[in-house]
């Protein structure tokens, strides 16, 4: 629930660009890897332990109709990572990866959501920075072309120089002197934090999107 419901928040960031609902997953996800995760073998238990009546804390993995928790969770941190910059997060991710390491290499069909997680960590991290007033029809235009494409392993940010950026800015302290150029929407295209030149040209942004859909 825990892992669900905090990628379902960042999902609704990425809509609507409100911060409060990236302070929100982080909240959950530290206190999902404070009752349930496993530091010494990795991996996330079904229950907090708390309950004697259980006998056996298992460690759910199989995606049947629902992706499993430990897919969910892996995902999660990982994506987090790329808004926090806290190494925590990768580890756990890549500690709950390694205990699967088995069904991912000899039985893949049995975990397609985990491997959608591995997808993800084994991509360059990339990061897509929009500059401008959010109501604007530069700012939208923008959008647009970076939603229209298929980029499962990027996360989508925007600032707009007020109050969300500082918020965004103590999740993530590079965003503090990101800008637009000219007044213009601007977008700001990173792999690893470390961005190509700023653009406020749309067909740019373009071609630097189809780049981003080729590399891994």
């Amino acid at each position: 629930d825990y892992a669900f419901f905090a990628n379902g928040l960042i999902d609704l960031y990425e809509t609507d660009f409100d911060p409060q609902w990236l302070v929100k997953a982080v909240e959950l996800s530290d206190a999902m890897l404070k009752l349930f995760y496993d530091p010494k073998d990795g991996g996330f238990f079904q229950t907090d332990g708390r309950d004697a009546s259980v006998l056996v804390r298992s460690k759910e993995e199989y995606d049947g109709a629902e992706p499993s928790g430990n897919s969910m969770a892996t995902l999660l941190l990982l994506r987090l990572a790329q808004f926090t910059d806290r190494e925590s997060y990768r580890e756990a991710a890549e500690k709950t990866l390694m205990l699967f390491g088995d069904h991912l290499r000899k039985a893949p069909h049995v975990v397609p959501q985990l491997l959608c997680a591995l997808d993800f960590y084994l991509s360059k991290p990339k990061q897509i920075v929009i500059a401008g007033k959010p109501d604007a029809a530069d700012t939208h235009a923008m959008l647009r072309a970076i939603l229209g494409r298929y980029l499962p392993n990027k996360i989508l940010i925007l600032v707009d120089g007020g109050e969300r950026q500082k918020t965004l800015a103590k999740l993530l302290p590079f965003l503090e002197t990101i800008k637009p150029i000219g007044g213009k929407a601007t977008a700001y295209v990173c792999v690893n934090y470390a961005c190509q030149l700023p653009t406020t040209d749309l067909s740019q942004l373009q071609k630097s999107l189809e780049s981003m859909g080729t590399a891994r």
